[in-house]
């Protein structure tokens, strides 16, 4: 219709009344005035200004939100678009009620098998991702479980691998450290069984060459008349005895490593196994004039310990006596109550434990006690400087 007359235009907006009979049809000149189709319509002006298509075009919006929230609904739905493309030309008007046409039906129902459709799948992907992470998190808390589980070894057991997934790999690789573990242990268990029967061995083949090297010296302090003679001999017969014992411990300690002393434990009067371990000692105390200061009570002190390994405890503490606190001439035992518990108590004015001196052990003698106590369930603690050590030994609480 570009650039045609009225009575075109007329006509043809007549064509579309035909088309929409229920349509209220109207035109605007280049001028302003309104042309109508058919019955002209009370609010519609018949010469527009400025201000009445402001307030046409307000009155004449539709919201299809506030449609459907029936909030203020509108009941006409208005078109308008220039006539040509030309504003000269001027504006046809189309007016439908909302009734007749396809907005009017707009209900949330038409979509309702899309929004199930929507949902269910949704509902799908959060179901198959739930067990998707729930199944990844069984395995790994699985995992976690056997890494902290320790079996019979002190070694996890192996888990059974499921899937060949990332998870899976991560299985196979603790499995593979498992195996590795296992083969480590195997081979420090060899090693420490050869070691230990080695040390058994030559304990007991360096018997024999001292007790005959003991023999020979005997025979000699016989003949012997000089005094240097006799003090040399003697620093030698000291020597193998001092040999003998560190034979003898290793050879204890071995067997305690391996678990294979015997223990026989029983209700023990610990205070009379002191007193016979200290008439044992007593002429050694005498040799090197020693000071001696027992205060035990009368009472009886029992505990459940092994009378032998009780014993050869007191003995290794009063041979360190000997050995290394010689210079302070003195040795304290005692019966101490603390904290409701009595402790047995050892002490010496030597230069305590930290003291090098050439009869400074490997310190066999006090692993024997540590070994031994452990399985008697005895504690012991030392406390040393330089004016003395004080050994304790008590039952654990």
């Amino acid at each position: 219709m570009n650039n045609q007359k009225e009575e075109v235009i007329q006509r043809r907006l007549e064509s579309i009344k035909n088309t929409y009979p229920k349509a209220a049809v109207f035109w605007i000149n280049g001028s302003g005035e309104s042309r109508f189709i058919g019955n002209r319509s009370d609010d519609i002006p018949e010469h527009w200004t400025f201000t009445d298509s402001l307030v046409f075009m307000e009155e004449s919006k539709f919201h299809v939100d506030t449609f459907l929230q029936n909030k203020n609904p509108q009941n006409i739905y208005t078109i308008s678009a220039l006539i040509g493309n030309d504003p000269n030309q001027g504006v046809m008007v189309l007016q439908v009620p909302i009734t007749d046409t396809n907005l009017g039906s707009i209900s949330l129902y038409e979509d309702f098998p899309f929004v199930i459709f929507f949902i269910s799948i949704s509902g799908a992907f959060l179901l198959i991702s739930w067990f998707f992470f729930f199944n990844i998190r069984k395995r790994l808390v699985k995992l976690q479980f056997a890494m902290s589980e320790m079996g019979d070894e002190g070694i996890p057991d192996k888990v059974v691998i499921s899937k060949l997934d990332e998870i899976g790999r991560l299985e196979g690789a603790f499995n593979k450290m498992i195996n590795q573990l296992k083969c480590s242990r195997d081979r420090e268990k060899k090693e420490e069984n050869l070691r230990k029967q080695l040390i058994a061995n030559i304990s007991h083949d360096l018997r024999t060459p001292l007790t005959v090297m003991r023999q020979h010296v005997y025979s000699v302090k016989k003949y012997s008349t000089s005094s240097a003679e006799l003090e040399s001999l003697q620093i030698v017969e000291n020597k193998l005895d001092d040999m003998a014992k560190m034979i003898n411990n290793l050879l204890s300690y071995t067997l305690l490593s391996a678990g294979k002393h015997p223990i026989e434990m029983r209700d023990t009067d610990i205070l009379d196994e002191v007193r016979k371990v200290i008439a044992e000692w007593y002429p050694i105390f005498e040799e090197y004039t020693f000071e001696i200061d027992i205060d035990l009570p009368e009472k009886s002190l029992v505990w459940e310990v092994d009378p032998i390994w009780f014993k050869s405890i007191l003995d290794n503490f009063i041979q360190n006596v000997i050995r290394h606190a010689r210079s302070g001439r003195y040795i304290g035992i005692q019966a101490l109550e603390c904290h409701g518990s009595t402790f047995i108590v050892i002490r010496d004015k030597g230069k305590g434990f930290n003291h090098e001196s050439e009869d400074k052990g490997a310190g066999i003698g006090l692993s024997i006690v540590s070994l031994m106590a452990k399985e008697m369930n005895l504690d012991w603690e030392v406390t040393t400087s330089s004016e003395g050590t004080s050994i304790y030994l008590g039952m654990k609480t």
